[in-house]
């Protein structure tokens, strides 16, 4: 990269992350977000955590940590499960390498789902994206997505949208976490046992079987657990759960 570029490229990334430090809430990230990849036609942004296979439209939707989407197709790729038939998500579980979506292997053009969700995002101003699958430290992972008609990024910026990327994520993870800090957690007596047992490294079907409930029940505490201590993955509620002193 010549050295110009790279101190333009510098610049850019110290000033998005400047401005993250004084966003208040997520709405504020997204907002600071979309500034910085507007020059590159981007036009949309999201950030999420991969629901389970087979999730409703409620764990799809709960699973987002940043969003400016289309409202519409929102909507329906939820309603739909478009996400496990997504190419680009598809591409994204197998490589962690950032990546545009006209690089996902053709192969999913032999999925007729696969490519009416392609399809039809374009109909919704989605025609080319970039996306960088990331891993928090505690290893769940996140996909951020950028959208729009048409993205100009040269292969040497590639890097920065992943920085920029990794910081409004890290940035909403502690926002979502100071939120609910201060705000005193009442977890129900089976939810408290589900997690302890979890705590012990039970998985859900284990949970389930020592307190003689459905695997689904137990996955159901565990979500109730994870929503009220505002953890996105078990070992963060877990953790959060006993420094709170919530279990033992």
């Amino acid at each position: 990269m010549p050295p110009q570029t790279y101190r333009r490229s510098l610049s850019h990334t110290l000033d998005f992350i400047r401005d993250l430090d004084r966003a208040r809430n997520v709405e504020d990230i997204s907002a600071q977000v979309l500034r910085h990849i507007a020059p590159f036609g981007a036009e949309y942004m999201i950030a999420s955590t991969i629901p389970k296979v087979g999730a409703n439209r409620r764990q799809v939707l709960g699973s987002v940590l940043l969003q400016h989407w289309p409202a519409e197709w929102m909507e329906r790729y939820s309603k739909n499960g478009y996400m496990f038939r997504d190419p680009a998500v598809a591409h994204a579980k197998g490589s962690p390498t950032p990546f545009f979506w006209n690089e996902v292997d053709q192969g999913f053009r032999d999925d007729p789902m696969a490519v009416r969700v392609m399809g039809e995002a374009a109909e919704f101003g989605l025609g080319e994206g970039f996306m960088a699958p990331l891993l928090t430290l505690d290893g769940q992972a996140v996909l951020f997505s950028l959208g729009g008609s048409h993205i100009e990024v040269r292969p040497d910026t590639r890097a920065m949208l992943t920085l920029i990327a990794s910081y409004a994520i890290a940035r909403a993870i502690a926002i979502k976490q100071d939120s609910i800090a201060d705000k005193p957690a009442v977890l129900s007596a089976r939810e408290r046992e589900a997690l302890q047992w979890a705590a012990e490294g039970k998985n859900d079907w284990e949970i389930g079987e020592v307190m003689n409930i459905s695997e689904h029940g137990a996955d159901k505490h565990m979500r109730a657990v994870r929503s009220k201590l505002g953890a996105i993955n078990r070992t963060q509620a877990v953790a959060e759960a006993l420094r709170r002193g919530l279990i033992a």
